[in-house]
């Protein structure tokens, strides 16, 4: 009987490890991610008209009705996510999410950009779209 027991559960777990590597391995197709960066940036810049110049927080955007909420990204080895990280430059982490530069003396402040340092199946850097 614990001879079954065991069979089963290393079965279960080489499924689950299956299954999660084949989450983490997958990814939106680039055209998709490069339409939601775009819907983003064009609320973007409907705000810059707005208001005069990029907000300091992200936040404002929602807050100001330019957009509903950050967009769901899903890039090779990273999970699902839509949040956006505040950064002083134009420069990666890998969070698999967005970057925005909010910094006023940056010469990228109010870019909305890929957060990741992987590659798209074309070979291209997500961060540099």
């Amino acid at each position: 009987m614990k001879k079954k027991a065991l069979i089963l559960l290393a079965t279960l777990c080489v499924a689950a490890a299956g299954a999660l590597l084949r989450y983490y391995s997958s990814s939106m197709d680039a055209a998709e991610a490069v339409r939601r960066l775009a819907g983003m940036r064009v609320a973007m810049t409907l705000f810059k008209i707005s208001k005069g110049s990029p907000p300091k927080d992200f936040r404002e955007l929602t807050a100001g009705g330019q957009l509903e909420a950050p967009m769901d990204l899903k890039l090779k080895w990273h999970g699902t996510s839509s949040q956006v990280r505040h950064a002083p430059a134009l420069r990666a982490e890998d969070n698999g999410g967005w970057g925005y530069v909010n910094d006023p003396a940056s010469p990228d402040f109010g870019t909305i950009f890929i957060d990741c340092l992987h590659r798209d199946e074309r070979g291209r850097y997500w961060s540099e779209f």
